[in-house]
């Protein structure tokens, strides 16, 4: 399910690619693709419809190792309720009506825990958050940058971004790094990469 999230956000990567050439003048606005274009610019959060640049940085794929180890430490190996009632893999939270109330919620709190009506609809608004929140910018950027020098943006790289995940901080990134390094997943990075056959 990650790797098919993954491979849907390359696909609009690539639109981007297509659609957003380095001439301006070039760009075709009655083109399905420029239709595209401006979903993903509110999709993502990006400023500028023209900006190639914002739209690339932000689209982009999140490495499966990160994604699993997030999965496993938000959701208790998959045995929280949260899970179970509600497909919410990554402890997102709501403030509308729908929602699951947190049993341990404090009395002021007004948080919900989100509803999704699958575990795939769970895995891609992760996505879109890492993707476009500006919670995560370190994390974006640093996979930018890793891509600028030709390396590929792995989870044991990004997994120190992770900071503003959780109310733990840099504990937080410790038990994501230990858990990678211990259950070797990074192996599905590597098998991601492979499978595309091209340079990530």
């Amino acid at each position: 399910m990650i790797e098919n999230e993954n491979v849907r956000i390359l696909r609009d990567r690539q639109i981007i690619k297509e659609t957003l050439s380095n001439n301006l003048f070039n760009i075709n606005y009655e083109s399905k693709n420029f239709t595209k274009l401006l979903r993903l610019k509110k999709k993502y959060k990006v400023k500028s419809i023209l900006s190639r640049d914002e739209f690339l940085k932000k689209i982009d794929i999140v490495p499966p190792s990160l994604a699993l180890a997030q999965a496993a430490v938000e959701s208790g190996w998959g045995k929280s309720r949260f899970v179970k009632e509600a497909n919410n893999i990554f402890g997102h939270w709501t403030y509308g009506e729908k929602g699951l109330i947190p049993q341990n919620r404090d009395e002021e709190a007004k948080h919900k825990i989100r509803i999704f009506t699958s575990l795939q609809t769970s895995i891609r608004a992760y996505m879109l958050n890492l993707n476009s929140n500006r919670a995560y910018h370190l994390f974006r950027t640093t996979r930018e940058q890793l891509r600028q020098t030709n390396l590929k943006p792995t989870g044991t790289k990004l997994s120190h971004t992770m900071r503003n995940y959780s109310g733990i901080g840099n504990k937080y990134l410790k038990i994501l790094t230990h858990l990678i390094d211990k259950q070797k997943l990074s192996k599905f990075d590597n098998k991601f990469f492979n499978k595309l056959n091209q340079t990530i």
